[in-house]
């Protein structure tokens, strides 16, 4: 959203200066923008976070596969370059508070307040329980934003950007102090493997969509079974390694075809498919069109 907001200057944009590692901009949009649906192009795996707190409008989040979310007044939405939002498509009357935390930054020189709080943030673990989450994780009508909210009318902007700042970082710890329920298998050496380790399949997932992957290619990898690895794999992220590798191949697939001119066969290619045929095939029964069609609709702007 940054990016956006840099491009697509708002009629009122207040960028902030905080502290290093954060970038804050209050804006607001008071007229229609020629580009309202911002598509999310995906870059290499970045350590910024960004947490958005919506004062007024409308966000319609669109992952891939999925149905979209609406993020309306008083929800929050946190993204990562994990995420699996292909698009967000925005009100007019958007209006909000967005916060950039490059957390490496941040955390190398924090504001003299936090250190004496004992909290830290765990980056490899905030990265990977995003990940589950599929990147982003939108907080709508909790107790906890609520009371972020409650405050906005009865602080200046400039102390309620800072206010948001605090919340934001509480917000990351958060998520990185969760922990998942893994539960014990039975007694083998399999049961010492540390769970991290798969979680950072679905990373090697990403960074090898054009190759031919296989279970027992990923076991060998963490000298584990295959039992205990599709076991593991859906037990934290609720589906097979298999649609995980399908989800990733068709999102990446769509964005090339969106932000990119490459011809159809080079894209099939890129994600991991021999021939146009069994491309097609995936990809119409995922996006409910060809490969083609969606090439025409995204020039068209349908």
């Amino acid at each position: 959203m940054i990016e956006y907001l840099r491009s697509n200057a708002p009629a009122y944009t207040k960028w902030i200066n905080i502290m290093p590692g954060v970038r804050v901009c209050q804006f607001k949009l008071t007229e229609l923008s020629e580009k309202r649906l911002l598509t999310l192009q995906k870059y290499e795996s970045s350590d910024t976070f960004e947490v958005f707190f919506c004062l007024c409008g409308q966000i319609t989040a669109m992952p891939a596969g999925m149905e979209s979310q609406k993020i309306e007044k008083h929800h929050i939405l946190v993204l990562s370059d994990a995420s699996d939002l292909l698009s967000l498509k925005i009100s007019q009357d958007l209006h909000g508070i967005l916060v950039a935390i490059d957390l490496p930054s941040f955390q190398q020189d924090p504001p003299s307040l936090l250190p004496s709080s004992g909290l830290s943030i765990d980056l490899y673990r905030l990265k990977s329980n995003l990940a589950v989450q599929h990147g982003s994780v939108a907080l709508c009508n909790r107790c906890w934003s609520q009371a972020v909210f409650d405050l906005w009318g009865y602080l200046p902007d400039d102390m309620f950007c800072r206010y948001c700042v605090f919340k934001a970082l509480e917000l990351l710890y958060i998520l990185s102090a969760k922990s998942f329920r893994m539960e014990r298998l039975t007694t083998g050496p399999e049961n010492q493997q540390n769970p991290q380790t798969i979680l950072r399949i679905r990373l090697y997932l990403e960074t090898h969509l054009s190759e031919k992957i296989t279970i027992a290619d990923l076991s060998r990898m963490l000298s584990v079974s295959p039992t205990y690895l599709k076991t593991e794999f859906r037990r934290i992220y609720g589906i097979s390694v298999h649609r995980c590798l399908i989800d990733l191949r068709m999102r990446k697939a769509g964005e090339l075809i969106l932000c990119t001119n490459r011809p159809l066969y080079k894209i099939a290619q890129d994600v991991g498919y021999e021939g146009m045929s069994q491309f097609s095939v995936v990809f119409k029964k995922y996006y409910g069109t060809t490969p083609g069609q969606f090439k025409k609709m995204s020039k068209t702007g349908i």
